[in-house]
């Protein structure tokens, strides 16, 4: 399986396009990449951002679609209008199934979407995806819902859902001190709940949607393939090390089988 993620670097490793690459090697998938931008960031603080040129990530996409077969892509980080238009030419008339994680903001509080750019992220981006992530506040920002209910998460997940993704997963809602996810796909909506882990990490989320991506390649129903990413993640924030100065560093200490 090949598994193609399009987002920002990350030289600390412990998100985009590198932490994604780890997520596909611990799963037995080939991981395949696409840089967006480039970031300075590390454990504790992020610094400045450097978007590649909407020419060179045309360049990188044939690249990889003219020589590999891919099975899911992962979108991740698309800083601004230029490099979100960009990335739409190239899949626009893509069947391969696209997997959004829609990040706005860094756990070190660094900007990874500008707000000019969420307009059309809205416009490009989300209706490409076959499944789209956001976290709560990632959604709130999104559906302009403000969420603090478990009706909340529906009444958001039906607005993500009307500007044109396929289907919909609203996760780290918590609730009675439990972490819940809110799928809503096309024909059922449910919750999924899962323990609370009181550990400050840096990677939980690219983990989650690499991990979901990775499985939805496998063939595995929306259903199985959250299961399995929401399994896969707890256990990647229960074994997060502390590598740097700063936030723990998710891990996963063995290969998985999906």
């Amino acid at each position: 399986m090949n598994i193609l993620t399009i987002g920002g670097s990350d030289p600390s490793s412990g998100a985009g396009i590198q932490s994604d690459v780890k997520t596909f090697y611990s799963l037995n998938v080939y991981g395949l990449s696409v840089v967006t931008a480039i970031t300075s960031q590390n454990t504790k603080k992020f610094s400045k951002v450097e978007s590649i040129s909407p020419r060179m990530i045309h360049e990188q996409i044939d690249s990889i679609f003219s020589d590999f077969d891919i099975d899911a892509i992962k979108i991740g980080m698309v800083y601004n209008s230029s490099i979100i238009k960009a990335v739409f030419s190239k899949l626009k008339d893509v069947k391969t199934p696209i997997i959004v994680d829609p990040i706005i903001q860094s756990t070190t509080k660094g900007t990874i979407l500008e707000n000019k750019a969420l307009k059309d992220f809205k416009k490009f981006i989300i209706p490409l995806s076959y499944i789209i992530t956001p976290n709560i506040s990632e959604a709130e920002k999104i559906s302009g819902v403000k969420i603090s209910s478990k009706k909340d998460l529906e009444k958001s997940a039906v607005k993500i859902k009307n500007i044109g993704a396929n289907n919909v997963i609203i996760t780290g809602f918590e609730y009675e001190n439990k972490i819940i996810d809110f799928v809503l796909e096309e024909s059922q909506k449910y919750f999924l709940s899962g323990k609370k882990l009181q550990i400050f990490n840096h990677g939980s989320g690219c983990n989650f949607s690499a991990s979901l991506a990775s499985a939805i390649a496998m063939g595995k129903t929306i259903h199985e393939s959250v299961k399995f990413a929401k399994t896969y993640t707890y256990n990647s924030i229960k074994n997060a090390q502390k590598i740097g100065r700063g936030l723990s560093i998710t891990n996963q200490r063995k290969k998985s089988k999906i």
